[in-house]
């Protein structure tokens, strides 16, 4: 049985492939998706104030029941939300750049979308070099709490989201797909720890489209807006990873590029970049420093580094530990980063508190106890 969500007619309306432009300004009238899907099947004449006819006669061929109940299927079996311009949650950025973004499906936490963030790039094909370098950078970099966002392909993306994880900070991986494909096909296992770790998995693809090459180039502006500066790790000369570099030059971001073997062709592009003026870096704390991201609060500079006791502690009660690493969270960004309920959550925070680990602040804050 279809339970017609919100969500399933928002994939339907993403599966139609309504350009960006027109997508925004459809949802700025109408709202919802299923607003939109009824005036096309009503043939409200409003509509073609936003929409031109070939692309309305794509909407009305697209907009059928069975469509609609596939796309439930498939966002309840895969847990798969979404998100449009309206919520709070949704980056702002997004409605900013070329061709902007109104719909967004996601796994994992979007209250991780909040946070300072650094968008990593490379070659799938990497280097042992840039692949150790992609992790140590991220690990670094998320120590001092800053998410990670990359592609979650192979290679430097997924060295680059390892090591976000290892440093304790969510990361954000932007997919060339949708949700429910099992792109790429081994890193299963990183996809639930992305979500574990109160990160999130993103795609303004809806359920059931395929990871077609002309996506990845696509979506790469989305990981450049996503990120308050581009790291270039890895590429050659005619790397894919360039276009994001095009992307967060376009959209007035700082690019950073590391500098790699001078002599191997992994780093060509990295050369051919840096001679064009891009930003050289060799470590982690180049970044901070450049970013001035060194002003932090005092209580994620003595929690970034370190070394908590969880003897005795039992699985939940160290995870909402773990989250508190980098600085304080609300108790609702707690509860969406763990996924325990708010009543386990209570008690949870009231034995971390009597085991002296966490104490409240202000506005329902927690912090770990300095």
């Amino acid at each position: 049985m279809c339970s017609d969500s919100e969500i399933a007619y928002l994939a339907w309306l993403a599966s139609s492939k309504v350009p960006a432009e027109i997508l925004k300004r459809l949802l700025i009238s109408f709202r919802t998706g299923e607003s939109i899907y009824k005036a096309v099947k009503s043939d409200n004449q409003q509509i073609l104030e936003f929409v031109p006819v070939s692309v309305l006669n794509a909407l009305r061929n697209s907009a059928n029941p069975d469509l609609i109940c596939r796309m439930d299927h498939l966002v309840l079996q895969y847990a798969i939300h979404a998100m449009t311009m309206h919520d709070p949650r949704f980056p702002t950025i997004l409605q900013e750049i070329t061709d902007p973004v109104s719909i967004l499906f996601y796994q994992g936490s979007p209250e991780c979308l909040s946070r300072r963030a650094i968008s990593m790039v490379g070659s799938r094909r990497a280097s042992y070099s840039g692949l150790k370098a992609a992790h140590q950078i991220a690990q670094d970099l998320s120590m001092e709490g800053i998410a990670i966002v990359s592609g979650f392909a192979y290679g430097i993306d997924t060295a680059s989201h390892q090591g976000c994880l290892e440093g304790r900070s969510p990361t954000i991986a932007v997919m060339g797909c949708g949700l429910d494909q099992n792109y790429p096909a081994g890193n299963e296992g990183l996809r639930k720890q992305v979500i574990d770790s109160g990160g999130i998995l993103l795609s303004e693809y809806a359920p059931g489209e395929k990871p077609l090459p002309g996506h990845f180039p696509y979506r790469n502006r989305i990981i450049a807006a996503l990120g308050e500066a581009v790291i270039l790790v890895e590429a050659k000369i005619r790397s894919g990873s360039l276009r994001t570099v095009d992307h967060a030059l376009e959209q007035g971001k700082e690019v950073f590029v590391y500098p790699g073997d001078p002599t191997s062709p992994f780093f060509e592009g990295n050369h051919q970049l840096l001679r064009d003026g891009g930003h050289y870096f060799s470590k982690a704390l180049d970044i901070l420093e450049d970013m001035n991201w060194l002003d932090k609060n005092q209580s994620e500079v003595q929690n970034s580094g370190c070394s908590i006791s969880t003897d005795g502690m039992s699985p939940e009660e160290e995870k909402i530990l773990r989250l508190l690493i980098p600085g304080e969270l609300s108790f609702d960004q707690l509860a969406a980063q763990s996924a325990v309920s708010p009543s386990d959550l209570l008690s949870i925070l009231t034995i971390l508190q009597i085991r002296g680990a966490v104490e409240p602040l202000p506005g329902k804050k927690y912090q770990i106890k300095q």
